[in-house]
């Protein structure tokens, strides 16, 4: 393990503040590479050179500079971890004034790069298990499989087990811990902040399944997290659904109430073989973007719940508008009305209800006489009459696809 000059700056800055005096920090090859003597940085230091080689203390006076290059009178300790030596401390003073300190700030800065390199290890081993995540999701496995499992063993994943992909959005994250990053002064101080928002979501998550440790959860980036959910493949399809909704709610409800974030979620189906999770996060993915669109946020959304909402996903945005705007805009009546709020509010409630004149009556509070006066109307404007099986098709999949594109207008 290396010091940089950015970690042993940082270090002196911050024990200075301590002590009140000047020190220094020197590599592994005695070259100064943090200092509160701005001047003295990348500087080789003979007797950090010589603390290097013996392996303990040098003290040096002022008598004894000149035989040293590089030296001031001060006190140099070696710094190790791990048993090693990786670096020195000099504190600047004569020794019979800085001795005393000496031990103390040797402790201080091995605690203190103990910690810097822990935190380093962590972030690299949670990076790690972040970029194998994203390598199963988006499909990039390689041609070498056993290569892949035992990355994922390393990583403490065994990724053999049948599992299933839901993706969740959490409403604004992303704009929010952006927000609360430009509050802090320092750059580091605001990504340390970033990191712990981040963690705590996922363990909030982990926590849910704290006695299923093969739960995959990560960070996806912006505002969505995914947690790959292992399954029982002897459990029926309405079972697993169950199952799946149920670990939905919970997630979707400890992080509202916790953390107070609108959760919406995406569930996708299993697929076989290690590459099915790609198609079973690209499913949930679907499922998430497409509910939201249809139903609006706050809700959990299943891939086979989509019905024909599944087929937006693959029609083209321009098809989209001109069905619509055939559908709805392009009047078919002579008398050159189109359709309003009211006659889509109808139509939408009638295809709600099963078509039954009865039901939507009831459900949109009107007398049964002005709802089939509505539906006529419907009618004329469209030429597509909805009591009639593929003209209802049609009327229907236009207001999907208007609700899908976020369609607010109803005159042109």
């Amino acid at each position: 393990m290396r010091i940089t000059h950015k970690l042993a700056q940082d270090i002196v800055d911050k024990t200075m503040n301590i002590l009140g005096r000047n020190i220094n920090i020197m590599d592994e090859n005695g070259v100064i590479i943090g200092s509160g003597d701005k001047s003295r940085l990348n500087q080789f230091h003979e007797g950090a050179a010589q603390v290097i080689k013996e392996g303990k203390k040098l003290e040096i006076y002022s008598k004894d500079i000149n035989h040293l290059v590089g030296a001031k009178p001060g006190i140099n300790l070696p710094i190790e971890y791990n048993n090693k030596i990786i670096g020195v401390v000099g504190i600047t003073g004569e020794p019979n004034e800085v001795t005393p300190f000496g031990e103390v700030i040797k402790m201080t800065v091995e605690m203190m790069l103990q910690q810097e390199f822990l935190l380093k290890e962590l972030q690299l081993e949670q990076q790690a298990r972040e970029n194998f995540i994203q390598d199963i999701v988006s499909g990039r496995i390689g041609n070498d499989l056993d290569l892949f499992i035992t990355r994922g063993q390393i990583v403490g994943y065994d990724i053999l087990i049948p599992r299933v992909a839901l993706v969740i959005d959490i409403y604004q994250f992303g704009k929010t811990a952006q927000k609360s990053f430009q509050t802090f002064r320092g750059l580091k101080e605001g990504e340390i902040y970033l990191q712990r928002l981040k963690n705590d979501v996922v363990k909030t998550i982990q926590g849910i399944f704290v006695n299923s440790p093969q739960e995959i959860v990560s960070y996806l980036g912006g505002d969505r997290f995914i947690v790959l959910k292992t399954i029982n493949l002897k459990d029926s399809d309405e079972i697993l659904r169950e199952k799946l909704f149920s670990i939905g709610h919970k997630i979707k409800n400890i992080i509202s109430q916790k953390m107070k974030f609108k959760v919406t979620i995406g569930i996708g189906k299993y697929h076989k073989e290690i590459w099915g999770l790609s198609k079973s996060f690209r499913e949930a993915t679907q499922a998430l973007d497409v509910g939201t669109r249809l139903e609006g946020a706050g809700d959990i959304y299943y891939i086979n719940d989509l019905g024909i909402g599944r087929l937006l996903a693959e029609i083209r945005k321009n098809t989209q508008r001109e069905i619509i705007r055939n559908t709805f805009y392009s009047t078919k009546d002579k008398r050159g009305k189109k359709m309003n709020e009211i006659l889509l509010d109808t139509l939408k409630a009638f295809f709600d209800n099963n078509l039954s004149i009865s039901k939507t009556a009831q459900a949109i509070y009107t007398h049964r006489n002005t709802l089939l006066y509505r539906l006529r109307r419907i009618k004329e404007i469209t030429g597509l009459d909805p009591k009639k099986f593929d003209d209802a098709m049609q009327l229907r999949m236009a207001l999907k696809m208007k609700s899908y594109q976020g369609d607010d207008r109803f005159n042109e």
